[in-house]
């Protein structure tokens, strides 16, 4: 019987040690185009239409979003060049891809590309900075690198990149204002921080950090006038929240958001 009770007392710590092993991190930098900065978090993808409609009634477009366990995470900027703006949703990729391609045929680039419980979603915009846009989908990360070298060739950087149910999905881009752009990947955070310190040093600055397939992948560019940059980890959200306002109030604005483990 005590094997028995010892036994349900380590099921029942398990997730809670699985969970103080996930944290939240969000990169910000000053001297960005941002006047000002919300950040909406929802439990579900569904309850974000309400809000994301209000902010963009208020002026406000979105520059980043996030799928974390319980909750999907919009950051909301003001001071952009977006004119219209809009996002999607498909639970199947081969969906996801072909309402990706007709809305890319009307105009719009794609910028932001996140996957949470079974949902692929992309942000669509015009008056985008980044021009060519363009999603490119692999099944692994051998293949995505073939594709990156591929698309540095032909003079695409990448924007954004997700891995989530077996894919990996990249978004390239032309005039993105980078003067060069490199990636690496890492096992872990403890391997990543350093990386992160030691590019910032050579003066990169952070493009993209992104979680899967059990890894971190690094994106960093050099911009032609750098600024000020810093990251905060908080493995509690509301504490992580209390950061980013305490930062905003600062003058940094968000760039992006992530969320991982050890």
């Amino acid at each position: 019987m005590k094997h028995i009770r010892y036994l349900t007392a380590i099921l029942l710590l398990l997730p809670i040690g699985l969970w103080a092993e996930h944290f939240f991190v969000a990169v910000l930098k000053k001297g960005t185009e941002y006047s000002e900065q919300i950040m909406v978090s929802k439990s579900k993808l569904g309850h974000l239409e309400v809000p994301v409609k209000q902010a963009w009634r208020e002026g406000y477009r979105i520059t980043d979003i996030l799928h974390s366990p319980r909750r999907w995470s919009v950051v909301l900027s003001k001071g952009t060049t977006i004119g219209k703006q809009l996002y999607m949703h498909r639970r199947i990729m081969r969906e996801f891809q072909t309402e990706v391609n007709h809305l890319l045929r009307q105009g719009y680039e794609i910028v932001n590309v996140e996957n949470g419980v079974g949902e692929w979603v992309a942000v669509f915009e015009k008056g985008s900075r980044f021009k060519e846009t363009h999603m490119n989908v692999t099944r692994d990360l051998s293949d995505m690198k073939k594709r990156i070298q591929q698309r540095k060739e032909m003079g695409f950087d990448i924007i954004d990149i997700e891995a989530a149910e077996g894919y990996w999905v990249a978004l390239f881009a032309k005039a993105t204002g980078y003067l060069t752009q490199r990636y690496a990947t890492y096992e872990n955070w403890e391997a990543l921080a350093p990386a992160i310190a030691a590019r910032w040093k050579e003066g990169y600055r952070i493009v993209n950090l992104e979680y899967g397939a059990n890894g971190w992948f690094f994106l960093y560019a050099k911009e032609k006038n750098p600024s000020e940059e810093l990251y905060i980890r908080r493995h509690d959200h509301n504490a992580f929240r209390s950061s980013v306002r305490k930062y905003w109030k600062a003058g940094y604005r968000i760039t992006d958001l992530a969320e991982g483990r050890r």
